[in-house]
């Protein structure tokens, strides 16, 4: 078993020298020739100071998402003999298999969580020293505390349906989980705006009235049954900018931040808030949970797989008994975080497009290349992003296309 660790930590080692190389010592941030002096190029828009924060801070984030997944899976896979461990205590001091299970599961993701404490705090230390977060000590000990009781009633409902089904059938339970899974992410997209996301901010009616009439009225020309625009309190948070929509059916909300609100013009916030209205528009939103759940098919099938060959061939080095033993959890959580990580580059990339797809919608409607492009050059100044990334940083963290890909086409437009 100290051979297992000895190599665990030293293939860890070098994966992490390895990105520490590439992420923090390569020319990563290079715009191509016929850019340079654009609309695009920072330099046009942005001070010196400006962009060498924005490549540094996109650096660390870099390192710190290609480091985390991976330190989890490593992590799970050490803390196995502490699963075992906990199961043999929970067992003895519970006799209700749900007790039990529950119990379990609270120790192992207070366990988890507690290790990977230094890296969250690392992250509000590196935001606030760059400056884009604004958030207190109280206000980030609150959320890590709310973070942790959702994802736990969260964890246990899915441990508890899965065990279930794994008795009832052993080798077909991915199937009817996957089943499952569906109105369960109907529900979540559903309750996300009016119960969800209030636990973290505050909403409110947008308060700037002749701005909430010009989204209204472009609302109305998207046939968008909307009598109401939402804003959040997120410079509590941060300084950095956004707008997004979420939930469905009657709970779907279009949100501003505050933050947009006080650094960007009113035909600027019009451009976003009509890309956020191009999501709404053309069903972004239930074609991501389709896409998801097309997705999860294959996942839920090659977890099953991946999860009985893991127990069936080495469960019994850390003392696990079997595939329905609650010890055996872990190695599920493993499975997931590693096939998420690997997934990453194709939710993106769907991602991508829809988002695409929202910006031509920005312009159908709007018309106003110029202030789209003044609106994404004041992004990437108030959130310090670089205009591009490197192909596997876009890969795998680029939910939208780049800042300079956005611009060269918002350019079409500007006239």
């Amino acid at each position: 078993m100290k051979r297992l660790y000895v190599g665990i930590i030293g293939v860890f080692g070098v994966y992490v020298l390895t990105f520490v190389v590439y992420l923090l010592k390569g020319d990563l941030f290079h715009i191509p020739h016929e850019m340079v002096g654009t609309l695009a190029d920072p330099h046009t828009f942005m001070t010196n100071e400006e962009i060498a924060k924005a490549e540094s801070l996109s650096r660390i984030r870099s390192l710190a998402y290609f480091v985390s997944s991976p330190l989890q899976i490593g992590l799970t896979l050490v803390l196995l003999g502490a699963a075992v461990r906990f199961r043999n205590g929970v067992e003895k001091l519970f006799r209700a298999s749900f007790l039990q299970m529950a119990a379990f599961v609270l120790l192992f993701s207070l366990l988890l969580d507690v290790l990977f404490l230094p890296v969250d705090i690392f992250l509000y230390r590196i935001d606030r020293a760059y400056g884009i977060s604004t958030e207190t000590l109280a206000i980030f000990w609150s959320d890590q505390g709310k973070d942790f009781v959702v994802n736990l009633l969260g964890t246990i409902v899915m441990a508890a349906i899965f065990r279930w089904l794994l008795r009832r059938s052993p080798r077909r339970w991915w199937i009817w989980f996957w089943f499952i899974s569906i109105p369960m992410i109907l529900f979540i997209t559903f309750i996300q705006p009016v119960v969800l996301d209030p636990l973290y901010n505050d909403f409110q009616p947008l308060q700037n009235q002749a701005l909430k009439q010009q989204i209204l009225h472009l609302a109305a020309q998207s046939h968008i049954p909307a009598d109401q625009v939402y804003q959040v309190n997120m410079s509590e948070r941060t300084s950095a900018i956004n707008a997004y929509v979420n939930g469905i059916g009657g709970n779907a909300r279009i949100v501003l931040w505050d933050t947009m609100l006080q650094k960007l013009q009113p035909d600027e916030i019009l451009t976003v808030m009509a890309h956020e209205m191009g999501h709404y528009v053309e069903r972004h939103i239930y074609l991501g949970i389709l896409y998801g759940i097309a997705l999860s098919f294959v996942g839920f099938w090659l977890a099953s797989l991946a999860y009985r060959f893991f127990v069936r061939r080495w469960g019994s080095v850390w003392g696990i008994k079997g595939e329905q033993d609650l010890a055996a959890l872990p190695v599920l959580l493993l499975i997931v975080t590693l096939m998420s990580f690997i997934s990453a580059p194709a939710q993106n990339a769907f991602s991508r497009v829809i988002e695409h797809r929202a910006d031509v919608y920005s312009m159908r409607m709007t018309g106003d290349g110029s202030a789209a492009i003044r609106a994404f050059q004041q992004i990437a100044k108030v959130n310090l992003s670089p205009v591009t990334q490197p192909k596997l940083v876009q890969w795998f963290r680029g939910s939208h296309p780049t800042i300079m890909e956005r611009i060269r086409y918002f350019e079409q437009f500007d006239h």
